[in-house]
């Protein structure tokens, strides 16, 4: 989906971190993805559920925007939700072309 940054890191050492990769172990990896996954996983079924997606995204997003500010500050939050848009667009992008071909 992405590459997962650490964002304690990320802060502390900006620099150091955009010129190297970040390299997590196999179990943190599946543990960050499990999280993930199953947050995503009950925001979609309250989502459905209720009929009010958009409700449910705004919440998720306001929770994950104000958390983020105050973990890591303005700029790396901004940077972050800007990533999460960008990896969207592609998807939607590969989607429509895959839809075209088929």
């Amino acid at each position: 989906m992405g590459e997962i940054i650490q964002l304690d890191r990320h802060r502390a050492n900006i620099s150091e971190v955009i010129n190297s990769h970040t390299t997590l172990s196999d179990k943190d990896t599946y543990k960050i993805e499990k999280i993930r996954d199953s947050i995503e996983i009950v925001l979609e079924d309250v989502a459905t559920d209720e009929k009010m997606p958009l409700t449910v995204a705004m919440a998720a997003g306001r929770y994950a925007a104000m958390r983020l500010f105050q973990l890591q500050g303005r700029a790396e939050t901004m940077a972050f939700m800007d990533q999460c848009i960008i990896t969207a667009e592609l998807c939607d992008d590969l989607t429509r072309q895959l839809d075209e071909d088929a």
